[in-house]
């Protein structure tokens, strides 16, 4: 029994000895760490180079892909460098100025956007190199419309209320004039919707697949959208009119009116006159032939109608000398 307290003991002042001893040398490393850390530094920094506000109308042939900053400042300072990536902004807007095939960005002009970058917590020995050359070439723009790849089927009754919009309705290509002179349109990506009864709000991707990397769109996607509405079918009696009759010739025909089926939105229905819809017969279409008949045609009906159609095509005339 007194063996074994004797042991835990002896046991229990080893392992504080231990513990002591790391916890002093934890210590001393901490002190060595801030000490060097606390001395000032000239180090250089590699950065990656990002660009911002690239022109559309011109392409990069070749890009600078690091820059090395000299600079000066504490090892607190320095340390957030090493442990994570840093980029330099250069902004085609503010920071270059354009040569005659080229972009060129100087260091001493700007020295004050260099220093924002760092926040003011490092001294700027130098730049290496003091200035980028950025060489393009210029591109053409052209503008062409969507055109829509969509298989749509809408429930019993139901339709679209006025038309299908595409926002944007057209996109902008870029890409050298020869590649892009033969593109007409950008298609959607197929689509299908099914049995359709509610507003259409959809973002659907563009199907553009350029040949080279020189050749892009300013957008990629576009909104489907469109009302949908309650629709039914209506039909009322239109008087008919005759055109083009020979001067001194009157002429008698019959029926005197015809049945207009139009197809229009629920809310929309009561809206609807015969006043607003005309048909006519052009009389110059038959003076050259034996046709007993003239033949109806719908020339004006509401914007509120979806379609219309005449149910009688032909009309029985006579003329009277």
């Amino acid at each position: 029994m007194l063996n074994k307290l004797k042991g835990k003991i002896v046991k229990s002042i080893r392992s504080r000895k231990l513990n002591v001893f790391g916890l002093f040398f934890l210590l001393a490393f901490l002190f060595l760490i801030i000490t060097k850390l606390s001395k000032v530094y000239t180090e250089t920094l590699a950065l990656n180079i990002e660009y911002v506000n690239l022109p559309e109308e011109h392409s990069l042939i070749s890009n600078n892909d690091t820059i090395n900053v000299v600079v000066k400042t504490y090892g607190f300072n320095l340390l957030r460098y090493y442990l994570f990536d840093h980029s330099l902004k250069i902004d085609f807007k503010r920071d270059v100025s354009l040569q005659s095939d080229s972009y060129l960005w100087d260091a001493k002009v700007n020295k004050v956007s260099l220093e924002k970058e760092f926040k003011n917590s490092l001294e700027i020995v130098s730049v290496k190199p003091s200035a980028l050359t950025f060489p393009f070439q210029s591109m053409a723009v052209k503008k062409v419309p969507i055109k829509p790849n969509i298989n749509l089927t809408f429930a019993a009754g139901y339709d679209v209320v006025g038309t299908i919009k595409y926002e944007p309705d057209s996109v902008r290509i870029i890409g050298p004039s020869q590649l892009i002179s033969n593109i007409e349109f950008v298609k959607t990506k197929k689509i299908k919707l099914n049995e359709v009864n509610n507003d259409i709000d959809k973002e659907i991707e563009l199907d553009f697949k350029a040949k080279t990397k020189n050749v892009h769109i300013t957008n990629t996607t576009v909104n489907m959208i469109a009302k949908v509405g309650k629709f039914t079918e209506g039909t009322l009696e239109i008087p008919i009119s005759v055109i083009n009759l020979p001067v001194n010739t009157n002429i008698n025909f019959f029926p005197k009116t015809v049945t207009v089926a139009y197809y229009v939105n629920l809310n929309d229905y009561n809206s609807v006159k015969a006043l607003d819809f005309k048909v006519e017969c052009d009389y110059s279409e038959i003076s050259n032939t034996n046709s007993p008949f003239l033949f109806p045609k719908l020339i004006k009906m509401p914007e509120v109608v979806k379609n219309a159609r005449i149910k009688q095509n032909k009309v029985e005339y006579i003329l009277i000398q």
